[in-house]
């Protein structure tokens, strides 16, 4: 008797070793009544069958003349029901509607879910035709946007949306129905082997940040594809791993931009030169501009331009400071900045043996630097070559600098003798 029992014991209970949503499935053909049952199995089985997409609730009145015992088991099927709804659904619905009706002026909702039955959740209605509502921010990994045909947001000016893993047309559904907003914000973190396309449709819009993340360390199979109508634009925020295709539409306001591509997998994309030059052409009118990139393109002419700010992740693409100052011939203020990045210390060893990814001299002095720059900022290059070589140059053919600003103290003492300018000042942060 002591050996079957040991025998049986060891026998493993292979269906609670099933993963959730193959449970879940096996409790869908089971009526509710007998799939409450199986909670007293494990504790993992507490509340399995509260996730089953179909439910059936149904209250038995009993044959007694006993009022308060027919209320208490009616307030107690209630009470069971709601409970098991808001495993079920969550209550977020009626907690949104509430505060629509008592006129809300800014929303903000955070909404994660790793329930993989009911994995999305819908914005209500609500929330779309409400009057009040003035700043709405939302970050989820569920949420999704079914928006009315008309009449949505009709006093909506600020807009921050934080997504993973987002559905298209649910996206841009939301960035087209929005006739006053000013301020939109994007964040978006996708995955592997997905077409994202959407547009944003704004007539008031002033300023745009879309950040793009992919979900995986080496991005491929990824296609973006963004378009952008917003005639009242002004400043316009880009960062991505992963180029997208844009098309913008009525850029005429555009003052102030900045640019973050930052990919350091280049090599995967033979197109990026040809994506990064007509993305840059949006803001080839902007006055003050920040950009980043690890590849090479053809720059347009930047003829407005009087601030720019290049951060270079990978320290030897002095090119594109080179290409930059040609196409600025109005530049009245630079700052040259390095930021530590993934595979620095690898890329470093590789690019030091390359002498294209060096510091080489302009064959020509930029018109920026005789007449108009006056101001230079220079930090984050402790330790990395060359940039000795791009500071004396600056410092040298720089005729109307008045003030050069470094965080290193090595290259502040390499500077003291290098001057173009009378009235330039070296410091030292």
């Amino acid at each position: 008797m002591c050996s079957k029992l040991n025998s049986q014991a060891r026998v493993k209970d292979r269906i609670s070793e099933l993963p959730d949503a193959v449970l879940c499935h096996i409790l869908f053909f089971i009526p509710t009544k007998y799939s409450v049952r199986t909670s007293i199995l494990s504790r993992r089985w507490k509340s399995m069958w509260a996730s089953v997409p179909n439910l059936d609730f149904e209250f038995e009145q009993m044959s007694t003349t006993w009022k308060e015992e027919y209320m208490s088991n009616y307030v107690g099927f209630l009470m069971f029901v709601e409970m098991v709804l808001s495993l079920h659904f969550s209550r977020i619905v009626g907690w949104i509607c509430t505060a629509i009706r008592h006129n809300v002026v800014e929303l903000d909702l955070c909404v994660y879910t790793d329930n993989i039955v009911c994995p999305t959740f819908e914005l209500p209605q609500c929330v779309f035709m409400c009057k009040t509502l003035v700043v709405l921010k939302v970050k989820s990994n569920c949420i999704t946007y079914a928006s009315p045909t008309s009449g949505c947001f009709p006093s909506l000016k600020f807009l921050d949306v934080k997504v993973e893993y987002p559905e298209d047309d649910s996206m841009g559904k939301l960035f087209s129905c929005c006739p006053v907003l000013e301020d939109l914000s994007i964040n978006a973190t996708v995955r592997d082997l997905l077409v994202l396309m959407f547009k944003v449709s704004a007539p008031e819009l002033k300023r745009l940040r879309m950040t793009f993340v992919s979900a995986y360390l080496v991005a491929k199979d990824l296609e973006y594809d963004i378009s952008t109508n917003a005639p009242k634009l002004e400043n316009l925020d880009i960062k991505q791993d992963c180029l997208s295709i844009y098309l913008f539409e009525n850029f005429k306001y555009l003052v102030k931009g900045s640019v973050d591509l930052y990919s350091h997998y280049e090599q995967e994309w033979n197109d990026a030169s040809e994506r990064t030059t007509a993305l840059l052409e949006a803001f080839s009118n902007v006055k003050c501009l920040s950009i980043s990139a690890h590849f090479e393109c053809c720059l347009p002419a930047f003829d407005q331009l009087t601030q720019l700010k290049l951060v270079l992740y990978d320290c030897y693409r002095w090119d594109l400071l080179t290409q930059l100052l040609k196409k600025s011939p109005n530049l009245e203020s630079l700052v040259i900045e390095h930021k530590e990045d993934y595979g620095e210390h690898d890329r470093y060893l590789r690019n030091v043996l390359y002498s294209e990814h060096r510091w080489r001299t302009p064959e020509s002095v930029p018109i920026c630097l005789i007449s108009h720059l006056k101001t230079i900022t220079i930090r984050g290059f402790e330790g990395y070559p060359h940039v000795k070589k791009v500071a004396k140059y600056l410092l040298k053919n720089s005729k109307v600098l008045t003030k050069m600003t470094v965080y290193n103290d090595e290259l502040y003492k390499a500077l003291m003798l290098e001057r173009g300018s009378r009235t330039c000042w070296v410091e030292l942060v």
